[in-house]
């Protein structure tokens, strides 16, 4: 997902006449927004852009000359790049920033603003200082950005294609539709954790919460050059349209390829396996490579297919596949005791599927379950140590995905009768490639069926950041593994201050320990930072 703030409104008249030699060596800025000829309520907004041969070290946004907050600076804006093609090092530079303040902060009337940009050089430049008139009594309208599609050109768009922002509201946003040559498609889901947002905005508490996204369906469409406009609404009726793009569509059978995820295991676990020398029977129905009473691990997901106009397109196999070699198929479909369940199918109910996609063939029964056991494969000749995970996904096309890519799922095999310590868990928060920004409380599960678990150690980037708080209640883990003991209170929780990192991608990587001082790594998970220094 994109989770970038992204865009303005236009640019300045002064900036288009400006010569190449001005440009090359003189600061030059806009600053786009407040529009001092209208009166402002809710979130005033403070946008514009800075190019200068220098670096922008910061930007301070003052109103009625009093320090209020640092703007967020370095965002991409592809209209200044395109409106000053020549400017030395332009592809290199993000001259946008964006923030605001919230109008309920300050009396009703005239209120001056401006922003001072400090440069790497030591020069600062006071900028666009004007008066706006403030009137709380007004209903502002949503204030939004559409972050995918950009606008860098018509997007080309086939199968299923997202459209990602973000919008906020002083009264609460009521819903954000999607239209498609001016008759509405669909609602996007509203309420993603949106880091930036609320580095932009910092006295507004709820943008935290501000990111919206809808899946299309493009195969509804005709193909050809359509249209594009999300329009976001607040609750009290006020709407706003927040972004409008031009998307070709293009669809047939070979670019229609089935899509989906893979939501366990996470990379880097380690799974262990029991009866390590005990080949599985093969005269068993169905025939895959399981002992009784092995120790299992579960690899689930879900995937979706679309189909062109003159089909509805439908998932109709997936195989899960270790380096390369299929070793179970939703062929195998079979009930299982153990998990109360069907295994090895394709059809599951992922109602957070359906919650996303609800348009789609299948989608309320998206899901796939496969009963991999590590010790019987282990049997069979295949070594311990590392190996890649892919789920093959096909359709009645023929055509075919590999989850969760094409570099499959780093894993490492596993003996528990080699006295190695054995546990398993997963990593709840954070999500996969998820932003967080201040305090954050990173949190999971982990069980051991052979050793008991003293300890869940939290490394970042390779180093040790410390342990976990291990013993929370988690009655859904309990629900999956009710034979284990302590299953109900296997959660951990690790609160981190991610100031302390940079603004950055980064990988967490969760161990247990026993009570004899032996690790095994259950899980990674990379997530990225975004934090704003909020003082001058």
């Amino acid at each position: 997902m994109w989770r970038w703030v992204t865009r303005g409104l236009g640019i300045t008249v002064l900036a288009i006449f400006l010569t190449p030699t001005v440009l090359a060596q003189d600061f030059v800025a806009s600053l786009e927004a407040p529009d001092p000829t209208v009166s402002w309520s809710g979130v005033v907004p403070v946008r514009g852009w800075v190019l200068d041969p220098g670096q922008v070290t910061k930007i301070e946004v003052y109103v009625d000359d009093q320090f209020q907050h640092l703007a967020n600076h370095g965002l991409p804006r592809i209209d200044i790049i395109e409106a000053f093609p020549n400017y030395p090092g332009i592809q290199n530079i993000a001259p946008g920033f964006m923030t605001g303040f919230l109008a309920s902060r300050f009396s009703n009337g005239p209120h001056t603003v401006m922003v001072k940009v400090y440069l790497s050089d030591g020069r600062v430049n006071e900028l666009g200082r004007r008066t706006v008139n403030i009137d709380n009594t007004l209903n502002q309208s949503p204030l939004g950005n559409l972050d995918q599609p950009d606008l860098a050109a018509i997007y080309n768009a086939s199968g299923s294609f997202p459209v990602v922002g973000w919008a906020v509201d002083t009264d609460g946003i009521a819903r954000v539709d999607v239209y498609i040559d001016g008759g509405i498609m669909q609602s996007a889901m509203y309420g993603d954790a949106r880091p930036d947002v609320s580095n932009t905005f910092p006295d507004f508490p709820a943008a935290l919460f501000s990111g919206f996204i809808a899946e299309v369906d493009t195969t509804r469409m005709q193909d050809g050059v359509h249209l594009l406009e999300v329009q976001a609404v607040d609750v009290l009726g006020m709407s706003k349209l927040i972004g409008r793009r031009q998307v070709q569509i293009f669809n047939n059978e070979t670019n229609l390829k089935p899509f989906g995820y893979l939501d366990e295991p996470q990379r880097d676990a380690v799974l262990y396996g029991t009866q390590c020398q005990t080949v599985p029977p093969v005269l068993i129905s169905p025939a895959i490579p399981v002992n009784n009473a092995s120790h299992i691990t579960p690899v689930r997901g879900w995937a979706l297919d679309l189909g062109t106009r003159s089909n509805t397109g439908r998932v109709s196999y997936a195989e899960l596949m270790v380096d390369g070699v299929r070793w179970f198929s939703t062929d195998d479909c079979a009930f299982n005791t153990i998990f109360n369940n069907y295994v090895n199918c394709y059809g599951l109910p992922r109602y957070d599927v359906a919650r996303f996609y609800p348009t789609y063939p299948d989608a309320l029964r998206s899901g796939f379950v496969f009963t991999l056991d590590v010790g019987a494969l282990l049997a069979l000749g295949v070594r311990p140590g590392n190996h890649v995970l892919k789920v093959r996904v096909g359709d009645q096309q023929q055509t075919f995905t590999e989850l969760p890519g094409p570099q499959g799922l780093p894993v490492f095999f596993s003996c528990a009768e080699d006295r190695v310590f054995t546990a398993f868990g997963f990593i709840d928060v954070p999500t996969t490639y998820d932003y967080v920004k201040g305090m954050v409380t990173f949190q999971g599960w982990a069980l051991s069926e052979l050793s008991t678990i003293s300890s869940i150690e939290v490394v970042v980037d390779g180093d040790f950041i410390g342990q976990a708080q291990y013993g929370f209640p988690r009655p859904d883990v309990q629900q999956s593994y009710p034979f284990i003991a302590n299953s109900l209170n296997s959660g951990w929780r690790f609160t981190m201050d991610t100031s302390k990192l940079s603004n950055a991608r980064h990988r967490l990587t969760v161990r247990a320990v026993n009570q004899g001082g032996a690790r095994t790594e259950l899980a990674s998970q990379d997530f990225y930072v975004q934090n704003l220094n909020l003082t001058p």
